[in-house]
């Protein structure tokens, strides 16, 4: 898989919420990288696990100023948010059973990078609208 790169087509407007995303990029590029490149079984585990703490963190952050400011799209969100975070469990559950293999390299690419890339594109794109017409500016940590 090619490094996926930022790009303003990425930009949902909100300072907070693209660093987090540049961030989110970053770790599963590193994951890609790992499995791509054979790294061992341990910094593939770990990658992983970083990839799936730093998701939580950052959907935690955006849904809790989904809530914060009454986001109508908060619903929807929650489901798509939980859906990414049972495809990260399924890919660790698979390298733990499997190990790295090209099946896992094509998941990463196929299920974890355009998922996240449309989702940041058509459903995060929305509530950073939403914020700004609001006026909100966002604070919090990247990591």
């Amino acid at each position: 898989m090619a490094e996926v790169k930022w790009s303003d087509s990425l930009s949902v407007g909100v300072d907070l919420i693209d660093e987090q995303h540049k961030m989110l990029i970053q770790r599963l590029n590193d994951v890609s990288k790992a499995v791509q490149v054979h790294h061992g079984a341990v910094e593939i585990a770990r990658t992983l696990s970083f990839l799936a703490d730093y998701t939580d963190f950052h959907f935690s952050a955006e849904e809790k100023h989904m809530k914060a400011n009454d986001y109508p799209g908060l619903g929807d969100h929650l489901v798509k948010h939980a859906e990414y975070k049972q495809t990260i469990k399924n890919l660790s559950d698979d390298f733990e059973e499997e190990g790295a293999t090209a099946g896992l390299a094509d998941s990463i690419n196929t299920l974890l990078v355009n998922w996240l890339l449309n989702h940041i594109k058509e459903t995060d794109v929305q509530f950073g609208t939403f914020l700004r017409e609001k006026g909100v500016v966002l604070e919090g940590e990247v990591r």
